[in-house]
């Protein structure tokens, strides 16, 4: 299933962009425009059967296109076995189930945690098209993001087990083996479509700090919107906006730390020669770390309960602090190197017109 959306979302990374309809015409060679074919139209096996070329006139197919299918599929396949098979063992702050495996699944006690699955994938492969339409040099559409915000708005209002960690998180963990699984009998497995307060607030704490997030990542380029060349094009701040919306504020700020670390990082390592992780957007290491987060929450995001209210908020405020740091050094480093090799590429023709003057 996983494959055959990864091979859908090629459609919506080459298209959206254009303005094209994503469902019609069917997909066809872009070279000689011939209808692909049923049978080469399976995700992964139809490119490796063809031999990475068109059927008709042997033009090379990218190989971009199997690596999308199969990071989807890959991924998707780790959510259910992290969320669900798991019974929500690495999910942040949530009680895990008390069952895993495939009896859970049998005794009906997983509906909620395949919400939440569906939920986060959704996330994920918004974030994975975007990540590419900045690698080709394209700008985000404003209907691919305006859809991912109103679902999630939506959704998370009306379903509270889409947000396992509550905006306000008490710091009390004393609860009777009683309470814990009165608890688990009254709401894991179970679907709850209300509108409650506690929800509402959770996104819109959400939505706050996936601005204030986004605005200290991309800080560079708001405030200096000419500057070329960027690791942070237009529209980058959505991302962030729409991680808050779907992981609450507490994840999002894991998020925002975690891909402007391994950014900071790449670049630094990269500062002075050319590397293909050194050209990527800020979304891919922001894809990055959504899937760290999304695979690895429990481990990931600090909470009061876990740590005492005093070391969690010195640890979320460091976090928050040390964003506009890593990212300014990123993009510092960055167009550095960008001066650079423009620099260099311009030294034959400085040395070509000095000698015939």
């Amino acid at each position: 299933m996983g494959s055959v959306i990864g091979s859908f979302l090629n459609v919506v990374i080459y298209r959206m962009p254009l303005g094209l309809n994503i469902s019609k015409p069917k997909s066809r060679c872009p070279f000689c425009e011939t209808p692909i074919r049923t049978r080469d139209n399976l995700p992964i096996l139809g490119w490796l059967l063809l031999r990475g070329k068109c059927r008709d006139c042997q033009a090379p197919i990218p190989a971009r296109y199997p690596i999308v299918e199969a990071l989807v599929g890959v991924v998707f396949l780790l959510l259910y076995l992290a969320i669900v098979h798991s019974g929500g063992a690495l999910l942040p702050y949530r009680p895990p189930n008390r069952f895993s495996g495939g009896y859970q699944i049998l005794e009906g006690r997983t509906w909620d945690l395949i919400a939440l699955a569906v939920y986060y994938c959704y996330l994920f492969i918004v974030v994975v098209a975007a990540a590419y339409i900045q690698y080709d040099r394209q700008l985000i559409p404003r209907r691919l993001l305006f859809w991912c915000l109103g679902i999630g708005l939506v959704a998370g209002c009306l379903i509270p087990e889409l947000h396992p960690v509550p905006a306000q998180v008490s710091v009390e963990t004393n609860q009777s083996s009683t309470e814990i699984m009165l608890g688990e009998l009254r709401y894991h497995g179970a679907l709850h479509v209300s509108f409650e307060l506690s929800s509402v607030l959770t996104v819109c704490w959400g939505l706050l700090y996936g601005v204030i997030v986004g605005i200290l990542f991309c800080w560079r380029n708001l405030f200096q919107p000419g500057a070329q060349p960027t690791l942070f094009p237009p529209r980058t701040l959505w991302l962030l906006v729409l991680m808050g919306v779907y992981l609450g504020w507490q994840q999002v700020v894991s998020v925002g730390f975690l891909s402007a670390l391994i950014l900071c990082v790449v670049q630094l390592v990269f500062w002075k020669r050319d590397s293909f992780c050194a050209k990527l957007p800020a979304a891919a290491f922001l894809c990055g770390a959504l899937t760290l987060q999304l695979l690895l929450g429990g481990y990931l995001t600090i909470l009061p309960d876990q740590t005492g209210y005093l070391t969690y908020l010195f640890v979320t405020g460091g976090q928050i602090v040390a964003i506009p740091l890593l990212t300014g050094l990123s993009e510092a480093a960055y167009r550095n190197r960008e001066n650079i090799n423009s620099a260099q590429d311009q030294i034959p023709f400085d040395e070509s017109s000095t000698l015939t003057s």
